[in-house]
């Protein structure tokens, strides 16, 4: 799909690829996060509970806009989880 937004296509590619990066790691940030939700537990079980499950729904709207913006700008989306381990979060 090409855009007309005013970008070069050489610049949305290298947006597009920033992009990708992000996604791939706020991605494995939702699955870690989403893991932690289902397996709390101990003294503050509930809160942590709340906790988690708010963080991994503000997760899900960030990767939706960071994958919709790669859209606009006339990319798509990667998928595959094997370069999203490619970037480990380190905690």
């Amino acid at each position: 799909m090409k855009t007309k937004i005013g970008i070069t296509e050489k610049n949305t590619e290298a947006v597009a690829e920033q992009l990708a990066k992000l996604l791939a790691d706020e991605f494995l940030l939702y699955t870690k996060t989403r893991n932690a939700h289902w397996n709390v537990t101990g003294e503050n079980f509930h809160a942590n509970h709340i906790f988690f499950e708010k963080q991994y729904k503000q997760l899900d709207e960030l990767i939706d806009s960071v994958a919709e913006r790669m859209r606009k700008i006339g990319h798509y989306a990667p998928i595959p989880l094997s370069n999203m381990l490619l970037m480990p979060l380190n905690w």
